[in-house]
């Protein structure tokens, strides 16, 4: 149900209910893009023919579809060329840089009807009850895009990013140079190393034990954990990046083995799934971010 978790933090009370927030989405519906738009997007059910908000309890799951349209950028050259070719033997000299501007304008206005649209459907977890908000997306434009709809479509919602007092990067050093991870945590065999220097050399180890002399030399030669597996109480494991992103989310069998997925009603099979995996991350989300030196305290703009 959820493979990443970009992490946002309500930094004070919201005041939203499961239908209130039904009400706003149905305003901002998602439709496709027109034939000049490069970009659409709104709200959709995360479920086939549900609400738009699917909500067990304080748990909600909302989704917001992306469409983008995009032009090839060969396509606009040659498209820009042949105007100027047929500009020039019109004119009888070469089309200046304003004109080639123009030309380029309006060969991608020609062309945009043509382009072929690509969808993009984020679910969006919002726990209610503890403040966090949640986007299933391991790409940051994406949890941006999800920011902007959210405030477009409520007005009201109080999200900002989560931080935390240590920095993802700087724990992770810790607990490898160490070889101790926190508490109700293991750390797995993967991690990746990067430099801060401008050719950020890379080092990946996977499948392999971390309580290596050469990780920690690496460490001490600048190098810096990007990302490493790890384990939270045999429940749920994950790869935690220097971005505080939570990737390749994986439920164990402990966890798995309480979902009933052999029910014959689909909607109950995705209710079970829905409530026992929010619960197993409203247990692991406090974890992680005391394992990060606890949250850092918001300051409004």
């Amino acid at each position: 149900m959820f493979s990443n978790l970009h992490l946002y933090r309500l930094t004070k009370d919201w005041p939203m209910t499961s239908d209130g927030l039904e009400a706003l989405l149905k305003k901002r519906p998602f439709h496709p893009c027109g034939s000049q738009d490069m970009k659409s997007s709104g709200w959709v059910s995360p479920r086939d023919n549900g609400p738009l908000v699917h909500a067990h309890g304080k748990q909600w799951l909302v989704a917001l579809r992306i469409e983008t349209k995009s032009v090839p950028g060969e396509a606009i050259r040659k498209l820009v060329e042949q105007r100027a070719r047929e500009y020039e033997e019109r004119n009888g000299y070469k089309p200046g840089r304003k004109v080639l501007k123009e030309m380029k304008e309006q060969a991608l206005t020609e062309l945009l009807p043509r382009a072929f649209p690509k969808q993009a459907t984020i679910q969006v977890w919002i726990n209610a009850a503890d403040g966090w908000v949640a986007m299933d997306t391991s790409t940051p434009s994406k949890a941006d895009d999800v920011v902007s709809d959210l405030i477009r479509t409520t007005e009201t919602i109080p999200i900002a990013l989560t931080q935390t007092n240590l920095s993802p990067a700087q724990a992770m050093s810790d607990w490898l140079t160490s070889n101790e991870a926190p508490y109700n945590f293991t750390v797995d065999r993967e991690c990746e190393l990067k430099g801060t220097d401008a050719e950020k050399p890379t080092v990946k180890y996977t499948r392999l034990s971390l309580e290596r002399d050469e990780i920690r030399q690496h460490i001490l030669e600048g190098k810096r954990p990007t990302k490493l597996a790890m384990t939270w109480t045999d429940r749920v494991s994950f790869i935690l990046t220097d971005k505080c992103q939570v990737k390749r989310i994986a439920f164990l069998d402990a966890v798995m083995g309480e979902v009933n997925l052999d029910g014959e009603d689909a909607e109950a099979v995705f209710q079970s799934s829905f409530a026992i995996m929010t619960g197993e991350l409203s247990r692991f989300l406090p974890d992680l971010i005391e394992s990060l030196g606890g949250e850092a305290e918001y300051v409004a703009e």
